[in-house]
């Protein structure tokens, strides 16, 4: 065989191996989609326990709160921060714009716009986030959120 040859062949072989229909995961963009849609829903009735549901004990968070500008490392910190806001936020509808997935092996970066309003249509704002996810056991969790105000750029 000629060097040609067994390079194509190689290459070959890797993209095959790239493309196994066996994958455990299909439609990885839905999946991470639906966590932070339910740890979301969880939040729109004041129930701050989704994202901890979601989230790895390894988990990195920096949050939009005055009370919360320095990282917080480890679930631990992160249900620290998240437990006394349950049963503070008051109920609201959602919308999650834009949200894009974008895949490295074993890692999804989640990054959307957060609008959310009280049930009169009463605007509460608007936020941006950035969700970092890892495959572990064949299971997404989160292990980065960062959340930020949209400042008006008018």
């Amino acid at each position: 065989m000629t060097r040609t040859t067994i390079l194509t062949s190689i290459l070959a072989l890797v993209m095959l191996g790239g493309c196994d229909n066996n994958t455990p995961v299909q439609n990885i963009d839905q999946e991470i989609i639906a966590l932070e849609r339910s740890a979301l829903d969880k939040w729109a009735q004041s129930n701050t326990g989704g994202y901890v549901n979601i989230s790895a004990d390894d988990v990195t968070w920096f949050d939009f709160n005055p009370g919360a500008q320095l990282r917080m490392d480890g679930i631990q910190e992160v249900r620290k921060f998240l437990e006394p806001l349950s049963g503070n936020i008051p109920p609201h509808t959602y919308d999650l714009v834009d949200p894009k997935v974008q895949v490295y092996g074993s890692t999804a970066v989640l990054t959307f716009h957060w609008k959310a309003s009280m049930a009169d249509g009463t605007p509460l704002g608007g936020w941006k986030a950035t969700s970092v996810y890892t495959l572990k056991d064949d299971n997404w969790r989160q292990v980065h959120a960062h959340w930020s105000v949209v400042q008006s750029v008018e």
